[in-house]
């Protein structure tokens, strides 16, 4: 689909197969380019049956920026969610997503919960009692990122891929996983700053905002990744009413994500 003007910019969004609607945010960094070349989620084989939407974030991929870290919030990300379902028509949907993608989600789901019938959660990012050690760090990314931009911050992160994946997943995706850094090359200076300062001024909702969640939820979590520790995914758990955990110990537990979610979304698209 041609980019589209939604919330004021132009997004760049994707739409498969036919029937009751799932709808995906990718992480912090990444885009559905990076996505489909690093493979995780094997979205080419998500069934027909269902409507499969993904899009490129504000400031990702072929997404306009905008230029304020507010922009970046991850309540402001969900109110772009919601309307990239609604520009396909779509008002109540199974909303998911992964880091940045899973706490947009819980935001919808927050905001509108007549319009969420179900949520997926794959890797939690730090939350609460973490998420000021991690503010700080995308504060300092906030400054090479406009010093540097994209092409050269991701030729730096080539050998520092174990701080967005598992050390086990790297080795079991070697060929593969570099392109993670897709999302991050064509980012420009002033974007990645705001992108990077609007991460580092966001949490989850409270507790108690979350305890309010009343949908089916399945919840992903990998160990080895301080960025998305699990601690944070038994937290929602905990909170959650209707949840499943699954966390994935090494590569054999992590094959089976794709299975669960598309699962997950057949059984949850009523």
């Amino acid at each position: 689909m041609p980019a589209t003007p939604i919330n004021s910019i132009r997004f760049n969004t994707r739409c498969t197969g036919e029937g009751p609607a799932f709808i995906w945010g990718h992480g912090l960094m990444a885009s559905m380019k990076s996505e489909d070349l690093v493979d995780l989620f094997e979205w080419d084989n998500f069934p027909e049956t269902n409507r499969l939407i993904r899009y490129d974030a504000r400031g990702h991929g072929e997404t306009q920026p905008t230029f304020f870290p507010e922009d970046y919030h991850w309540k402001q990300l969900a109110k772009d969610m919601l309307a990239v379902a609604e520009s396909y028509g779509e008002t109540r949907v199974i909303a998911g997503g992964q880091s940045m993608g899973c706490a947009t989600a819980i935001y919808s789901a927050c905001i509108a919960p007549k319009k969420i019938k179900g949520l997926i959660l794959v890797n939690p990012p730090t939350a609460w009692e973490t998420r000021a050690e991690q503010g700080k760090l995308y504060n300092k990314m906030a400054t090479t990122g406009r010093l540097l931009g994209g092409g050269m911050l991701a030729r730096m992160m080539r050998n520092k891929l174990s701080r967005l994946l598992p050390q086990w997943l790297i080795d079991a995706k070697k060929g593969r996983v570099e392109g993670a850094l897709e999302g991050l090359k064509p980012l420009k200076r002033k974007t990645l700053f705001n992108l990077f300062k609007g991460a580092a001024l966001t949490d989850l909702p409270s507790g108690e905002t979350i305890k309010k969640i009343q949908v089916p939820c399945l919840i992903l979590g990998w160990t080895g990744d301080p960025t998305h520790p699990v601690e944070t995914a038994k937290e929602i758990h905990r909170l959650l009413p209707d949840s499943e955990l699954v966390i994935a110990n090494g590569y054999s537990d992590f094959k089976k994500w794709p299975g669960l979610i598309r699962d997950f979304v057949k059984n949850n698209d009523k």
